[in-house]
């Protein structure tokens, strides 16, 4: 229990300080959206947007050897088996070089076909290779200098990767919105900026890892030699790409698709919703992410009870948290959107409730996910092949019929057949060892809990002080929010709390190390 507690401690330190950051980036992001629309104008953020997703689907290349990498160093590290990791890391920056050439070439070929991907833009084609560039040497500089993090991330030490890459991002912001709105060519700013963080960072990441580490001491030549003795390294990597084709077609397909049927403005707009509800998702994402590498290094201490005890206790508190973030969501996004931009920026009732399924499958499929990681189970190699085909192909589907209401539809479709209901079917029956059906029986009497304060919000919520003049300045949306937030956790917190015992265990925990600090 004691050595549970010290992990759920660093857990939180990482979940604190991942908090603190994410807030005051999502902060800035807000009021720098809306400048950014002023002196950059929708077209450039569209081609933002989309060059991101561009370069995210080579990143296919990767072949998930971060996945593999962060699998076998638990019980290393757990072991402190100095030796073994230096080895493991080694073969990991040998693989990533490579794959950081492959990148590379493949990003030239798909620059030849700038001019057909961009053809309906109104903006010069440099632009576009201005951007794309800029994202591609802030990605290798991560393959050739930055792969040692993995370290920091496996052993719970995330918070000081966040305290530079968010801190650096925080600053960067500031001087954007200063930069752009106050200088003459506000585009060149931004992307020099752009540049110039990413430079930063890498030079901060490498001087913490030395002081850290100072035995991780990597010497590239050795590392065909390392593979040879590590070949589970291949193995979980043939593994773990097939997973990643499942994550780039969720992640990076939507604006390209959308771009497809509409223009760079419809993606703008779109992106609008992906920084107010992706970056809170990412918010709840990034605060239980932390306990990740604490599930690896407890499913490498191999005490069974232990796993599944701590199993419910994530699943059910982030459930309820993730839950009344979605309903309150329901309720905010388009007063917050009709007040941070205009009434002209929404995107309909219907679009906002399948994006915030999405979301919320989004938010809780981490629990799933990390002990499926932590149990190096990658074999289901057949079941992100399936999902990026439902994905993509319902996507494509969909939105010839309905459009970006269609898109976002078919990218749910397919976490809802892959995620929400393979993914724990596997991780029950062939981690835990456990029936399958309890894992579902109980998602269900949470779910019903949860339609019946969703349902018995859209009564209420309407009947708040503030409601009818949400959108009429930030104060009353704040008031509003507040009002909101309040009402949505008094009908959820009390049964949860009384009929969820893995969200009573969770409490008993965090009550037994707050009161001993």
């Amino acid at each position: 229990m004691a050595q549970g507690n010290e992990r759920a401690k660093k857990s939180i330190k990482n979940a604190v300080v991942s908090t603190v950051y994410y807030l005051a980036i999502l902060g800035l992001s807000f009021f720098s959206r809306r400048i950014f629309f002023d002196y950059l104008g929708s077209e450039i953020l569209g081609l933002n947007t989309t060059a991101k997703d561009l370069l995210s689907l080579l990143n296919i290349t990767e072949l998930g050897i971060g996945g593999a990498i962060a699998f076998l160093l638990y019980k290393p590290l757990h072991e402190k088996d100095h030796d073994k990791v230096r080895e493991i890391v080694t073969v990991q920056g040998w693989l990533y070089r490579i794959v950081a050439y492959i990148i590379m070439a493949a990003s030239c070929v798909l620059m030849g076909f700038f001019p057909l991907i961009f053809a309906k833009s109104p903006l010069p084609l440099s632009y576009a290779y201005l951007v794309f560039g800029t994202l591609l040497i802030g990605n290798m500089l991560g393959f050739f200098y930055n792969y040692r993090t993995i370290v920091l991330s496996a052993h719970q030490k995330q918070y000081k990767i966040v305290r530079i890459n968010q801190g650096i991002e925080v600053l960067k912001i500031i001087v954007q919105i200063i930069a752009v709105s106050k200088f003459k060519n506000p585009f060149f700013w931004w992307l020099g900026l752009e540049f110039a963080v990413r430079v930063v960072c890498c030079y901060l990441l490498d001087r913490v890892i030395r002081k850290d580490y100072p035995w991780l001491d990597i010497n590239l030549k050795n590392g065909k030699e390392y593979l040879a003795r590590n070949k589970e390294i291949i193995k979980k990597t043939k593994q773990v790409i097939f997973h990643k084709l499942g994550g780039v077609a969720l992640s990076n397909t939507s604006a390209p698709i959308l771009y497809a049927y509409t223009s760079l403005t419809a993606v703008a707009f779109y992106a609008n919703y992906q920084i107010v509800l992706g970056k809170i998702s990412r918010l709840i994402g990034n605060f239980f992410s932390s306990t990740s590498a604490g599930v690896g290094d407890l499913v490498a201490e191999g005490n069974k009870s232990s796993i599944k005890r701590v199993f419910w206790e994530l699943f059910d508190s982030r459930l309820l948290i993730a839950s009344i973030t979605i309903l309150c969501c329901y309720h905010l996004t388009d007063p917050f959107i009709s007040v941070w931009l205009s009434p002209d920026y929404l995107l309909g009732k219907n679009f906002l409730i399948i994006y915030l399924i999405m979301q919320g499958i989004l938010m809780t499929r981490e629990t799933v996910d990390s002990f499926i990681n932590a149990h190096g189970m990658f074999q289901d190699i057949w079941s992100p092949i399936v999902e990026a085909t439902i994905n993509i192909g319902l996507s494509i589907l969909f939105g010839h019929f309905w459009g970006l209401e269609g898109i976002i539809l078919g990218v749910t479709t397919s976490l809802v057949l892959l995620v929400e209901i393979w993914k724990p079917i596997f991780l029950f029956k062939v981690g835990l060892k456990e029936n399958p059906m309890q894992y579902f029986s109980r998602l269900a009497g949470r779910l019903a809990v949860i339609l019946a304060v969703a349902f018995i919000s859209t009564k209420i919520c309407p009947l708040l002080p503030k409601s009818g003049s949400a959108g009429s300045s930030i104060l009353d949306w704040t008031i509003y929010a507040g009002e909101t937030a309040l009402l949505i956790s008094l009908m959820l917190i009390p049964p949860f709390m009384a009929f969820s015992r893995g969200m009573r265990n969770f409490v008993k925990r965090m009550s037994a190390i707050i009161l001993k600090r």
